[in-house]
């Protein structure tokens, strides 16, 4: 099989993936990257031809151009699109050619039957199956018209092994006390991520507390901008930005939250907290109720109820056998449910599927 691999970004799941693919002996694989990444380095040993090129819209002539002039230099069986321009310009470049397509969705909302873009991505009758990172986003699809038979759920697995070389700073250095019951959220901070939810959940928390919370990420919401900039946070609330050892600085906290209110997909933040055995808070929206089990492997609150909020943050900093228990559980929840392997026995089966 000939695989034509476009748009991957590098995260540690992706890079998993193509290693894998590229070192099966019945797999020719070819990336094409928007930017040179860990993808690189991972398969540097593996001889995988590996093309540089930036998808800037969902009608870019100039990339077109390249992977048409690329389709017919060489046949592909399947070209696996992994973002939208990705997808739309791979459509476009292979008129004409027998090439499958594989799409994937990591999210919920955005599409409309009447919208042309979506007409150029998830709603063109050529894209042969649509991977969807969870039963959420199949169900979202299917709402969209799209056939049952065009969609498979294949969740993005992920590996404890990834995290154990991971050295955090120490959160003193964020101005976290020693002895604090430090709360993480990561996520870049547009609305639909309820970091205000999480920030009026702060000042319901009874006093005193020891209760810290450090928010990783870039400030996307003018809402939670006012409200730093207006000076009257709590003192125990900490912005720090965007930190590329997100995940490191996640392991090394008590709890985290996700608080989203609309379109999660299958986060990755909160898979990166339970590999890590760090419980959970989510709202029960999208697929985050598929990864955490309420009561289980951590805990599902309502969307935008910041009372319940502080009440499981609240919990988990009073109880800390309930704390270690789901801790445990949700790590070996990641393990036997959304492994790495699970994604790649998955993938190479579509691939399969697909060519017969």
């Amino acid at each position: 099989m000939r695989i034509l691999f476009t748009g991957a970004g590098g995260d540690r799941a992706e890079i998993a993936l193509c290693r894998h693919l590229a070192e099966q002996p019945d797999i020719d694989l070819h990336l094409i990257c928007e930017a040179p990444s860990g993808l690189h380095r991972a398969l540097e040993d593996t001889g995988t031809p590996i093309t540089t090129l930036s998808f800037r819209s969902r009608i870019d002539p100039a990339a077109i151009r390249a992977v048409r002039n690329r389709l017919h230099q060489e046949p592909f069986d399947i070209i696996h699109a992994v973002t939208n321009r990705a997808l739309a310009n791979s459509l476009l470049a292979s008129r004409g050619t027998s090439v499958r397509h594989i799409a994937y969705r990591g999210t919920i909302g955005h599409l409309s039957r009447f919208d042309p873009a979506s007409r150029l991505t998830y709603l063109n009758r050529r894209v042969d199956r649509i991977v969807c990172v969870s039963d959420a986003v199949r169900a979202y699809l299917l709402s969209m018209g799209i056939p049952e038979s065009r969609l498979v759920t294949i969740y993005k697995g992920h590996d404890p092994n990834w995290y154990e070389a991971d050295t955090p700073p120490p959160l003193a250095e964020f101005g976290i006390p020693e002895d604090a019951f430090t709360v993480c959220f990561v996520g870049n901070m547009r609305p639909v991520k309820g970091a205000e939810v999480l920030l009026d959940a702060a000042e319901r928390l009874p006093a005193p507390h020891n209760i810290h919370i450090l928010m990783v990420g870039e400030v996307r919401d003018r809402r939670v901008q006012r409200r730093i900039d207006s000076g009257r946070l709590p003192g125990f609330v900490h912005f720090i930005g965007f930190r590329e050892d997100a995940s490191a600085l996640t392991g090394a906290c008590d709890a985290f939250v996700m608080p989203s209110v609309a379109r999660e997909g299958l986060p990755r933040a909160v898979l990166e907290a339970m590999i890590q055995g760090v419980p959970a808070i989510v709202s029960d929206v999208g697929g985050m109720p598929e990864l955490v089990i309420d009561g289980e492997s951590g805990i599902v609150v309502p969307p935008r109820d910041a009372g319940r909020l502080a009440e499981a943050i609240t919990t988990l900093r009073s109880d800390t056998d309930r704390r270690d228990r789901l801790g445990t559980a949700a790590k070996q929840r990641i393990r036997t449910h959304f492994n790495i392997r699970d994604t790649i026995e998955k993938t190479i089966a579509l691939y399969r599927e697909l060519t017969g």
